[in-house]
Protein backbone atom coordinates (compact mmCIF):
# COMPACT_ATOMS: atom_id res chain seq x y z
CA UNK A 1 0.00 0.00 0.00
CA UNK A 2 1.85 3.49 -1.18
CA UNK A 3 1.65 6.32 1.56
CA UNK A 4 -0.22 8.88 1.13
CA UNK A 5 1.63 12.52 0.68
CA UNK A 6 0.70 13.33 4.20
CA UNK A 7 1.59 10.19 5.74
CA UNK A 8 4.90 10.62 4.21
CA UNK A 9 5.69 13.91 5.39
CA UNK A 10 4.38 12.95 8.94
CA UNK A 11 7.27 10.03 8.26
CA UNK A 12 9.70 12.64 7.33
CA UNK A 13 9.02 14.77 10.07
CA UNK A 14 9.10 12.38 13.11
CA UNK A 15 12.52 10.84 11.85
CA UNK A 16 14.07 14.40 11.34
CA UNK A 17 13.24 14.76 15.30
CA UNK A 18 13.60 11.73 16.54
CA UNK A 19 16.20 10.34 19.06
CA UNK A 20 18.84 7.78 17.79
CA UNK A 21 16.81 5.59 19.81
CA UNK A 22 13.76 6.63 18.48
CA UNK A 23 15.06 6.45 14.82
CA UNK A 24 15.25 2.83 15.71
CA UNK A 25 11.57 2.28 16.53
CA UNK A 26 10.68 4.13 13.73
CA UNK A 27 12.74 1.15 11.75
CA UNK A 28 11.42 -1.39 13.90
CA UNK A 29 7.81 0.13 12.59
CA UNK A 30 8.48 0.09 9.40
CA UNK A 31 9.57 -3.51 9.39
CA UNK A 32 6.53 -4.46 11.15
CA UNK A 33 4.38 -2.95 8.92
CA UNK A 34 6.38 -4.66 5.84
CA UNK A 35 5.56 -8.21 7.34
CA UNK A 36 1.96 -7.13 8.39
CA UNK A 37 1.55 -6.12 4.84
CA UNK A 38 3.18 -9.38 3.10
CA UNK A 39 0.67 -11.27 5.66
CA UNK A 40 -2.11 -9.57 4.36
CA UNK A 41 -0.96 -10.33 0.72
CA UNK A 42 -0.35 -14.48 1.98
CA UNK A 43 -3.88 -13.75 2.81
CA UNK A 44 -5.02 -12.15 -1.01
CA UNK A 45 -2.62 -14.41 -2.53
CA UNK A 46 -1.12 -11.99 -4.16
CA UNK A 47 2.45 -13.36 -4.74
CA UNK A 48 3.95 -9.90 -6.33
CA UNK A 49 2.94 -7.90 -3.54
CA UNK A 50 4.52 -10.17 -0.99
CA UNK A 51 7.74 -10.29 -2.51
CA UNK A 52 8.03 -6.76 -2.59
CA UNK A 53 7.21 -6.12 0.92
CA UNK A 54 9.39 -8.97 2.21
CA UNK A 55 12.00 -7.45 -0.25
CA UNK A 56 11.50 -4.18 1.55
CA UNK A 57 11.41 -5.72 4.93
CA UNK A 58 15.43 -6.95 3.92
CA UNK A 59 16.25 -3.45 3.10
CA UNK A 60 14.78 -2.23 6.87
CA UNK A 61 16.98 -5.24 8.36
CA UNK A 62 19.97 -3.79 6.22
CA UNK A 63 19.27 -0.61 7.13
CA UNK A 64 19.01 -1.72 11.19
CA UNK A 65 22.98 -4.10 10.62
CA UNK A 66 24.07 -1.58 9.17
CA UNK A 67 23.73 1.08 12.03
CA UNK A 68 25.28 -1.98 14.77
CA UNK A 69 27.96 -0.20 16.60
CA UNK A 70 31.07 -2.70 16.47
CA UNK A 71 33.05 -1.29 18.66
CA UNK A 72 31.33 0.93 21.63
CA UNK A 73 28.90 -2.07 21.77
CA UNK A 74 30.35 -5.35 20.45
CA UNK A 75 28.48 -8.25 22.60
CA UNK A 76 25.20 -6.32 21.85
CA UNK A 77 26.08 -5.71 18.26
CA UNK A 78 26.80 -9.32 18.14
CA UNK A 79 23.74 -10.49 19.34
CA UNK A 80 21.56 -8.09 17.53
CA UNK A 81 23.14 -9.05 14.17
CA UNK A 82 22.71 -12.98 15.16
CA UNK A 83 19.10 -11.61 15.66
CA UNK A 84 18.68 -9.70 12.32
CA UNK A 85 19.76 -12.49 10.61
CA UNK A 86 17.77 -15.49 11.66
CA UNK A 87 15.02 -12.97 11.59
CA UNK A 88 15.84 -12.21 8.06
CA UNK A 89 16.33 -16.43 7.40
CA UNK A 90 12.80 -17.07 9.06
CA UNK A 91 11.27 -14.59 6.66
CA UNK A 92 13.10 -15.94 3.61
CA UNK A 93 11.58 -19.56 4.86
CA UNK A 94 8.07 -18.13 5.38
CA UNK A 95 8.51 -16.49 2.06
CA UNK A 96 9.62 -19.86 0.07
CA UNK A 97 6.97 -22.03 1.96
CA UNK A 98 4.43 -19.69 1.51
CA UNK A 99 3.81 -19.62 5.49
CA UNK A 100 1.96 -17.36 7.23
CA UNK A 101 2.44 -18.66 10.42
CA UNK A 102 6.19 -18.32 10.41
CA UNK A 103 5.73 -14.55 9.29
CA UNK A 104 3.29 -14.52 12.48
CA UNK A 105 5.90 -15.79 14.48
CA UNK A 106 8.59 -13.04 13.08
CA UNK A 107 5.94 -10.38 13.63
CA UNK A 108 5.45 -11.27 17.04
CA UNK A 109 9.56 -11.19 17.91
CA UNK A 110 9.81 -7.71 15.94
CA UNK A 111 7.00 -6.03 18.18
CA UNK A 112 8.71 -7.79 20.95
CA UNK A 113 12.09 -6.08 20.47
CA UNK A 114 10.34 -2.63 19.30
CA UNK A 115 8.96 -2.75 22.74
CA UNK A 116 12.24 -3.03 24.82
CA UNK A 117 13.03 -0.46 22.41
CA UNK A 118 10.29 1.88 23.06
CA UNK A 119 11.22 1.21 27.01
CA UNK A 120 14.63 2.82 26.71
CA UNK A 121 13.38 5.59 24.72
CA UNK A 122 12.11 7.12 27.84
CA UNK A 123 12.82 10.31 28.91
CA UNK A 124 13.79 9.06 32.69
CA UNK A 125 16.28 6.87 31.06
CA UNK A 126 19.90 8.97 31.82
CA UNK A 127 22.05 6.84 29.10
CA UNK A 128 21.76 4.72 26.07
CA UNK A 129 24.62 2.53 26.75
CA UNK A 130 23.27 1.31 29.88
CA UNK A 131 19.38 1.07 28.55
CA UNK A 132 20.55 -0.61 25.93
CA UNK A 133 21.47 -3.93 27.67
CA UNK A 134 17.66 -4.84 28.13
CA UNK A 135 17.20 -4.50 24.96
CA UNK A 136 19.76 -6.40 23.77
CA UNK A 137 18.90 -9.28 25.76
CA UNK A 138 15.31 -8.87 24.09
CA UNK A 139 17.28 -9.48 20.86
CA UNK A 140 18.99 -12.40 21.91
CA UNK A 141 15.77 -14.15 23.51
CA UNK A 142 13.89 -13.20 20.35
CA UNK A 143 17.52 -14.65 18.13
CA UNK A 144 16.76 -17.96 20.27
CA UNK A 145 13.17 -17.65 19.20
CA UNK A 146 13.56 -17.15 15.80
CA UNK A 147 16.61 -19.83 15.55
CA UNK A 148 14.57 -22.42 17.31
CA UNK A 149 11.61 -21.01 14.75
CA UNK A 150 8.98 -20.59 17.22
CA UNK A 151 7.52 -17.85 18.53
CA UNK A 152 8.19 -17.91 22.38
CA UNK A 153 11.56 -17.98 24.43
CA UNK A 154 13.92 -20.08 22.83
CA UNK A 155 15.88 -22.70 24.64
CA UNK A 156 19.09 -20.42 24.60
CA UNK A 157 19.90 -17.73 27.13
CA UNK A 158 22.86 -14.65 26.59
CA UNK A 159 22.99 -11.62 27.90
CA UNK A 160 24.34 -8.69 26.64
Amino acid sequence: MKKTQTERAYLRNAAQNATAVGLVIILYDLLAQDLEQALTAFAEGDIEKRSAEIKHSFLVLQQLEGSLDSENGAEAAEHFSAFYSALRSKILEAHLKASPEILKQQIALVLDVRQAWQQVDKPNLSTGLVAAEPVAAAATGAFSAAAAGNGGAGSMNWSA
